[in-house]
């Protein structure tokens, strides 16, 4: 019975690199979700700023009776409230995407470290 004899040389193992990078991992992360709250922030400021310029009409019901009718004064604070609402909307919008920007710059820049 002939053996085979074993190589002298052992082919040389490959070192794999499957350990995840936790840190680029964490960067891309959040890098993403900033980009995401600009965007969202950014049509919602766009919209806001829409009802500011063209406010929602005051609710009128078409069955009220003439006694349960909104009073005109009633129906313009409606429109009032409607714009101050969307004017709020605006600087809530204004100060996420504020808050967001520096986060994704600061992240993205680590990235490229």
């Amino acid at each position: 019975m002939a053996v085979a004899k074993k190589s002298a040389k052992a082919p040389a193992v490959q070192s794999r690199n499957d350990r995840i990078d936790w840190r680029s991992l964490y960067l891309y992360a959040v890098c993403l979700i900033t980009l995401l709250v600009v965007l969202f922030s950014t049509v919602s400021l766009i919209n806001a700023i829409m009802n500011t310029v063209f406010p929602d009409p005051a609710f009128i019901d078409a069955y009220a009776t003439p006694e349960n009718s909104p009073s005109p004064a009633l129906l313009e604070q409606q429109e009032r409230n409607n714009q101050i609402r969307a004017i709020k909307s605006i600087f809530t919008s204004f100060i996420t995407i504020a808050v967001a920007t520096p986060m994704y710059i600061f992240h993205w820049r680590q990235t490229k470290k």
